[in-house]
């Protein structure tokens, strides 16, 4: 680290690691008469609730007097005291901080401008939700700075010490070094922080009270991560979920990024032109950007419905890494939007993906129900063309769910393992051979050997063909 020229190292230290003045750091709420309006506020709150006793509100912001430093350090409890005043605002003592502006009365929906600072109840509960984020990002902030601070003068003193009881040269050389290391520079620390500058780009999203319980997850947020996940933080109410999201690092979100392109690739059916730009047309690159745009769309659109809403296809897409990209441009040209449902289990996912290319459409979204190890006896029949139009009767013959009970029962499975052999040794087919006059089965002929095979899944046997 660079010293700092012309700065005495104590100042700089009282600088960096004093918690900012009153309201703090340099986002200064930007209403002047807003901050002394509620601290005057707050202070008598405190008195009334110390008056009655209610030591279930005021223990948790124990030793805490201004509001700023709850805002700062317990920012769950900010709508509990938020929430009394404003059923208190009709009392002598509190009508005078909401008074509607224009008026001598108080304001009787949060929706109402209040005077002097001319803002609605709503938008003063949003900017103390502003605040306490800034806060509290920027006191985790000092706090990783003091601890590196702290790291670097540890590394520091031990260097010096190993190379003053070195030989000769070392202890020559020793001044050398030092002057060059100079003190830590702790604004240019700060830069490293990985949550430098979160507060401004989580801003937008940070919009209402029930928010307040979740900044303390949100000052965990790395700048980059929030770059990517900010938006989705005004739709997660769940702790659980939360937690999960900001557990998320930045190569995670990439290998959800690269999948959900995948699926927006395959889904829109679009191949993207892998040319230089110049070597196009200007018809083709008009095209080519018009495709971009509906893919990067359909992307942001998946990516947080994965994120929302489906916690076991995330777990999936991380387990896989980039090898799920030919998992989902394989099977989401058959199963669409559900392709998050399959990989919500690692079963499914192995079914969907043992179903033989020319039996995936056939069988449809059944295929994720059906057993691995059925669906590999059904490939072992040679004829593509039979096999795809034997399991079509069976999709006209049966419905859904008595079809997937028919793959799935061990009971009859023998059925199923029957069919290679019977259809692999003479039984030649074309679908549209004639019925005549020809060593061919036909499609109807098919149909009527498959009705027998039916017979023999509903019983349970295969002794019936």
């Amino acid at each position: 680290m660079s010293r700092v020229a012309g700065r005495p190292k104590g100042e700089m230290v009282r600088q960096i690691m004093a918690p900012p003045a009153e309201g703090g750091g340099v986002d200064r709420r930007a209403n002047p008469s807003l901050r002394p309006t509620v601290q005057t506020a707050f202070e008598r709150l405190l008195a009334l609730l110390r008056k009655a006793g209610r030591t279930e509100i005021l223990e948790p912001i124990a030793g805490l007097e201004r509001v700023d430093d709850v805002l700062r350090e317990r920012p769950a409890q900010v709508p509990t005291f938020m929430e009394l005043a404003w059923q208190l605002r009709a009392e002598p003592d509190f009508a005078g901080f909401f008074r509607a502006s224009g008026s001598d009365r108080p304001v009787s929906d949060r929706n109402t401008p209040i005077a002097p600072c001319d803002l609605t109840f709503d938008q003063i509960v949003r900017a103390h939700l502003q605040a306490a984020a800034r806060l509290s990002f920027d006191r985790r902030e000092r706090d990783w700075v003091r601890r590196r601070a702290r790291k670097e003068q540890t590394r520091r003193q031990k260097r010096k010490g190993s190379e003053s009881r070195g030989g000769l040269s070392s202890r020559l050389i020793t001044p050398l070094k030092t002057m060059w290391d100079g003190d830590t520079d702790l604004e240019e620390l700060r830069t490293l922080y990985p949550g430098h500058g979160l507060y401004p780009v989580l801003k937008p999203h940070l919009r209402e009270a029930w928010q307040f319980p979740l900044v303390e997850i949100y000052g965990r947020l790395s700048t980059a991560q929030a770059r990517i996940l900010g938006h989705l933080i005004a739709h997660v109410r769940d702790r659980e979920m939360l937690e999960m999201v900001v557990g998320l690092d930045v190569e995670d979100l990439a290998v959800v990024r690269a999948a959900c392109r995948a699926f927006a690739e395959s889904y829109l059916n679009l191949q993207q032109d892998k040319r230089m730009r110049w070597e196009l047309s200007a018809e083709a690159a008009r095209a080519r950007d018009e495709a971009e745009t509906r893919i990067s769309t359909q992307e942001s659109i998946t990516f947080d419905t994965i994120l929302l809403h489906h916690r076991g296809a995330l777990d999936a897409i991380r387990t896989l890494g980039l090898d799920v990209r030919p998992v989902i441009r394989r099977l989401t040209p058959v199963y669409g939007n559900t392709i998050w449902t399959v990989l919500e289990s690692p079963q499914w996912v192995d079914n969907a993906q043992a179903v033989p290319d020319h039996l995936l459409k056939v069988l449809g979204t059944l295929g994720y129900r059906v057993p691995a190890d059925i669906s590999t006896i059904l490939g072992h029949i040679r004829d593509r063309d039979l096999a795809h139009d034997l399991l079509a009767f069976a999709r006209e013959e049966f419905s859904d769910d008595e079809l997937v009970r028919y793959l799935a029962d061990p009971a009859r499975k023998p059925v199923w393992n029957a069919l290679p052999a019977k259809f692999n040794n003479a039984y030649r087919y074309q679908r549209d051979a004639p019925a005549k006059g020809s060593s061919l089965h036909n499609s109807e002929s098919l149909r009527l050997v498959s009705t027998a095979i039916f017979q023999s899944l509903r019983l349970g046997t295969a002794e019936t063909f």
